[in-house]
């Protein structure tokens, strides 16, 4: 097994500033151990084969340095076929993107690069939980997809869809409201059946239902305050029929965790929601459109080592 990190550089992330932050990041870990090893994504999904090839060359410390999306796939990439490509490799992060709202849950989201290098290089890590969702992609083939902070469809998946590249640019919290905005203007609900551990949770009209494994989405929306990544548990939040006007009135309210007590918004926890609908609903994880119900979410616990 390979003693250095592996490095799997977004340089796209961050509206392309990645790009421009990376040679002074590297230099600062190569300050520290000498040459390091990285690659470059090259598009969609590209992270998840990078992360592969790394496990199977002998890597054991994969670091994602992007956003969310960036980290999504490294965390797929740990898997072949559903199985671990190596049982105690540990997964790490150099936040770098637009949206970065896994780092605010675990603290990180300020760190300076002489933190980060000293954390990543460190031995510490977490064993944290992990979300994993089957799903129907576009094609109506089913496949399973694994999240780390959350999953969420109707408007919430709207927004992401409509947030474009170019966009990015303005940085998180512009970039997602004003996705939400254009987002208004093309307002739907659809009709939902929820179940979570075998139990209805919620059937009726619904404009947003996230699966949270993490506190924060959307550009620092602290869409479930009470989340903990280790508890063995996502959190989940169904929002029903909200009208424009309601979804402007009460935005400022999701920063604060303050949503949960709107009579509107349904909230519980749980180790397994299935989710259908006669309508075509798409799936949001992690920051990127993947799919649509009919969808099963389940949380791995403890599934994987996170450099803390």
């Amino acid at each position: 097994m390979k003693p250095k990190p592996y490095f799997i550089v977004n340089p796209h992330s961050a509206g392309g500033k990645t790009a421009k932050r990376w040679p002074g990041i590297k230099a600062c870990f190569e300050s520290a151990i000498g040459s390091i090893d990285f690659d470059f994504t090259k598009g969609n999904i590209h992270a998840s084969y990078l992360t592969g090839k790394a496990l199977y060359d002998g890597y054991k410390k994969i670091i994602a340095v992007g956003g969310d999306g960036t980290l999504n796939e490294v965390l797929n990439g740990f898997y072949d076929a559903d199985k671990k490509i190596v049982e105690d490799a540990v997964l790490g992060y150099y936040p770098s993107g637009t949206g970065q709202d896994f780092s605010q849950t675990v603290g990180i989201d300020h760190d300076s690069i002489e933190k980060h290098v000293e954390r990543l290089l460190g031995d510490r890590h977490w064993q944290i939980d992990v979300g994993q969702v089957t799903f129907c992609k576009a094609d109506g083939t089913v496949t399973t997809r694994k999240f780390i902070n959350e999953s969420s469809l109707g408007f919430a998946a709207a927004v992401a869809k409509r947030t474009s590249h170019p966009s990015k640019l303005l940085g998180a919290k512009p970039t997602y409201i004003l996705g939400i905005l254009r987002s208004l203007f093309f307002i739907q609900h659809h009709h939902l059946n929820i179940e979570v551990d075998g139990r209805n949770f919620h059937q009726g009209r619904s404009l947003i239902v996230t699966m949270s494994n993490g506190r924060f989405f959307g550009g620092s929306l602290m869409i479930a305050p009470h989340a903990e990544i280790d508890d063995g548990l996502l959190e989940v939040i169904a929002v029903g029929d909200m009208g424009r006007i309601e979804v402007l009135a009460n935005i400022r309210g999701i920063y604060s965790g303050k949503h949960l007590m709107n009579p509107k918004v349904k909230y519980t926890r749980g180790k397994e929601i299935r989710i259908n609908s006669d309508e075509e609903v798409w799936i949001e994880m992690d920051g990127e459109i993947v799919g649509m119900v009919e969808a099963i979410f389940r949380v791995l616990p403890k599934e994987i080592g996170f450099i803390l």
